[in-house]
């Protein structure tokens, strides 16, 4: 018998048999690799891997957006948990070279826009003046110079604001303790105070005596009702002090005194609850004869 492989006419022997196979072989192997279905095979392959590669690609950039995704919304989340609080700062000291460069400004800005700006940022105390303030300050400026022929070593500033970006968290608990801030001023905000203190707090005997335990429970004796009144007040820039004296009921009662006007005035903080009255909030029981705290 004869075998055609390879265009050679090999007979058939016993001895070339192995050779014979391992030609078959080759040439099977050959014709399978070089054959549509194996290069159609190879490409499979490659294609996959192409493809595997793209979506690992895909995924990584995916990932990255996501976590880009998740840090803008983390970033949003902790943006939108921000609050911005106010507080007034009842009484500040500007240096004549700060007044010169308030003025200055304004100046810049009635040239430019025709009129004043609505408020001036006071940026070395990060101080917002409202134009109602920075004008009582030039006018008080001007009639110093004007009588004393001189520039003073300072002017103040009266109820200038400030604002501070805290946390929700912080922002929460300023306004349960401090609830408050920012919205009293002058003899009016006293008036303020005390309608609120009439509204949701009381005094107790034997009540809390400091200011957290005011906070938490509402009530409390002279001392708490004293040192939350205080709080308050400093909160929106007044200038506080807690007295002490002799009343018919004890004789270490305590209230508030705060400066208006530059006179200090009674805050009867334990007399304005309903126990006592709702009286007003200048009436005292006792005469002070210590100054236990300034604020």
């Amino acid at each position: 018998m004869d075998i055609w492989l390879g265009g050679v006419i090999i007979r058939r022997n016993l001895k070339y048999m192995p050779i014979i196979g391992i030609m078959v072989l080759f040439s099977l192997t050959f014709m399978v690799c070089a054959s549509p279905f194996g290069a159609f095979g190879e490409n499979i392959d490659s294609q996959n891997s192409l493809l595997l590669e793209d979506n690992n690609n895909n995924i990584v950039k995916a990932s990255a957006a996501s976590k880009t995704i998740d840090k803008n919304a983390k970033s949003t989340v902790k943006s939108s948990n921000k609050k911005t609080v106010k507080t007034v700062v009842k009484t500040t000291k500007m240096s004549p070279y700060q007044y010169k460069l308030m003025v200055s400004t304004i100046k810049k800005h009635k040239k430019a826009k025709g009129v004043k700006p609505n408020s001036y940022f006071w940026k070395s105390k990060n101080l917002y003046l409202t134009k109602k303030t920075y004008s009582d300050a030039i006018n008080r400026y001007n009639k110093w110079v004007k009588k004393y022929k001189k520039a003073p070593n300072y002017v103040n500033i009266f109820n200038a604001v400030k604002y501070k970006v805290v946390s929700e968290s912080e922002a929460k608990k300023a306004t349960k303790s401090l609830p408050l801030a920012g919205k009293l001023s002058g003899k009016s905000g006293l008036d303020k105070l005390q309608k609120y203190m009439n509204k949701y707090l009381n005094h107790v005997n034997g009540g809390p005596s400091t200011f957290a335990g005011v906070v938490k429970s509402k009530v409390g004796d002279c001392w708490g009702l004293a040192e939350w009144a205080a709080k308050q007040l400093k909160s929106n820039g007044y200038k506080v002090r807690i007295v002490q004296g002799a009343s018919s009921y004890a004789w270490n009662h305590r209230w508030v005194q705060v400066k208006v006007s530059g006179k200090w005035v009674n805050f009867e903080s334990s007399l304005v609850t309903k126990k006592y009255g709702s009286k007003h909030y200048s009436k005292t029981c006792a005469k002070a004869n210590s100054i236990v705290r300034t604020l």
